[in-house]
């Protein structure tokens, strides 16, 4: 006699492509399982060996699909392909820099299209570390660095010195444009590279900026990553626009002639303009204008070297919220420095919707109520020891309350904003504030559950209910219901209430009059999208009675969904 078979265990994995299968595998293997189909660039869909479901969102790309359908976690570190060129590993923008020589210095592919930009002359074999290629010296003491970011590429001329920004080539940058593309120029001096009807990158307007590290009557600036590199200015730089102009297939950059010739500018002077290929969805905005281009950090309250207030502000995609309901909400963010060595506030608000670039008006994004508080330090220098970066964590009923109602309207976004107010909205522009937060570290994490929706096709007995009263054709009839829910791997709990229908009709009946008879027990562990039935109730011959039902789901949530339709029935 063989042994019985015994099923083989679950293959538990942390992905399944469909929803149900996510359930499935997380009931069997007690464990947490992504929503493989709720995947995008930006977030995904996690439900839990309880059935429940957490939806995790950033502002930043985080992941990229690849060919074969999966997806990659964003890695920018550079590898040399088969054609000697050199692409970020995984990026959202599909860019390749050159190895040295003649050809393009970059190559960006999309949708099949692409553009290409080259330097006017043979590159030098470069230098390359994480993200960025160096060519070095392709004008005397000028060096060409090119970097990937998550959603394009940089490319920046570092003039290392007064003499070399007195050299005409630096004076008037021209790079070579070619592929399928055709570079557009608006009126602020931004770009767009546009083949047929799509545009394949965008730019903002192109900026420069020195190294200084002294704001004009203020002091020498001393925190961790606040002086000017190839990744963006220093907070304490002096910035300025650089002029354009294109034609013939060049893009010529003309950088500010005082900015270059100004005795108190300090070099290293870096030319940048920045390409992407997508949206990311944070901004900061200043209360005096200031432009700083270092997006590497996103700050909060009064910088002491340029003496400006800083907010910044994060949007984040909800349209997988729609119609759900928000058990908590918060938003994490990582804290990299603070001016304080001990812990003081940052404020979170909702606001309007972040207008146009990364650069925010102030005006323009106000401060529309206020969320939550939280407090953190992370200071680098002179407390002793460096303190470590650490999150951030702004929650409670107040945002909980602001994703619903976004969940609630269908919103396709949230965006909230930070500063160093307290929670009475005072103290912006106390100095022991100033904070700095990774942007790619921001998320807006949501456990949410949908509600039972109202139970159909009623039927009395094995009579189906309509819009007329029907006959259950016994005394003695029991009561049925088909139970639905989206979350098909819930179980659900249906009850009926029942009642005899008073001589005014069922137009007359309210949530608590007539009074109600006594309920047959709830149906409990029903699988949703099946018909429950209830025990039998026993009705007299001659009398109109109505009944309706509705269900709730397992806990930890319990959520209630609507009631049906009254079914109106008679014994015969």
């Amino acid at each position: 006699m063989s042994a019985p078979s015994i099923a083989a265990p679950p293959a538990c994995a942390g992905v399944a492509e469909s929803e149900q299968a996510a359930r499935d595998l997380a009931a069997a293997c007690r464990q947490s399982v992504v929503i493989g189909s709720s995947r995008s660039e930006y977030g995904q869909v996690t439900v839990h060996a309880d059935g429940t479901r957490t939806l995790e969102v950033a502002a930043v790309p985080q992941r990229v699909r690849q060919a074969d359908g999966s997806w990659s976690d964003i890695d920018l570190g550079l590898a040399r392909g088969a054609d000697g060129s050199w692409r970020p590993k995984v990026s959202a923008a599909d860019v390749a820099f050159s190895a040295g020589g003649s050809g393009p210095l970059v190559t960006l592919t999309r949708g099949g299209k692409t553009m290409t930009m080259s330097w006017p002359g043979t590159l030098p074999a470069p230098t390359v570390a994480g993200d960025t290629v160096t060519y070095g010296e392709v004008l005397p003491q000028v060096d060409l660095v090119v970097r990937a970011t998550r959603t394009g590429f940089t490319h920046v001329l570092a003039v290392k010195s007064a003499a070399a920004g007195k050299n005409p080539k630096v004076r008037d940058i021209g790079f070579t444009l070619g592929g399928d593309a055709r570079v557009q120029a608006a009126a602020d001096g931004s770009l767009r590279a546009v083949a047929g009807d799509e545009v394949l990158a965008s730019a903002d307007p192109a900026e420069m900026w020195d190294s200084g590290t002294v704001r004009a009557g203020g002091r020498a600036a001393t925190i961790a990553g606040a002086r000017s590199s190839a990744a963006g200015a220093g907070d304490a730089a002096r910035v300025a626009k650089v002029g354009l102009q294109l034609g013939a297939g060049r893009l010529s950059l003309r950088p500010d002639a005082k900015l270059l010739d100004a005795p108190d500018t300090v070099y290293p002077v870096y030319v940048d303009p920045t390409w992407q290929v997508g949206r990311t969805r944070w901004a900061y905005a200043t209360n005096d204008g200031s432009s700083n281009l270092d997006y590497s950090a996103a700050r909060v309250g009064l910088s002491s070297d340029t003496g400006a207030i800083y907010r910044s502000f994060f949007e984040f995609p909800t349209m997988p919220l729609t119609g759900k309901y928000i058990q908590s909400a918060r938003v994490d963010m990582e804290l990299t420095h603070s001016w304080s060595c001990s812990p003081t506030v940052t404020s979170m608000y909702s606001t309007a919707t972040i207008n146009a670039t990364m650069k925010a008006t102030w005006s323009a994004m106000t401060l529309q109520s206020f969320l939550d508080t939280a407090t953190g330090n992370a200071n680098e220098l002179g407390c002793g020891t460096s303190q470590p970066n650490m999150t951030m964590r702004f929650e409670g009923s107040l945002v909980r309350s602001r994703v619903q109602v976004a969940a609630d309207s269908a919103a396709s976004f949230l965006t909230f904003g930070f500063t160093a107010r307290d929670a009475s909205g005072a103290g912006e522009s106390s100095a022991d504030r100033w904070k700095k937060f990774v942007p790619e570290s921001a998320r807006l994490v949501v456990d949410y559950d949908t509600a039972p929706a109202a139970p159909s096709a009623l039927q009395v007995g094995t009579v189906a209910c309509g819009a007329e009263s029907v006959a259950a054709g016994t005394l003695t009839p029991a009561l049925s219901a088909v139970f639905s829910d989206v979350d098909s791997g819930d179980l659900l709990t249906g009850q009926f209430e029942w009642i005899e229908v008073p001589v005014e009709g069922i137009g007359a009946v309210t949530d608590t009059v007539p009074a109600r008879l006594t309920a047959p027990a709830a149906v409990t562990s029903v699988v949703p999208n099946t018909r429950a039935t209830s025990d039998s109730v026993t009705v007299e011959d001659g009398k109109v009675y109505a009944f309706r039902a509705r269900s709730m789901d397992r806990p930890p949530y319990s959520l209630t969904g609507p009631w049906s339709d009254w079914c109106q029935f008679t014994a015969s």
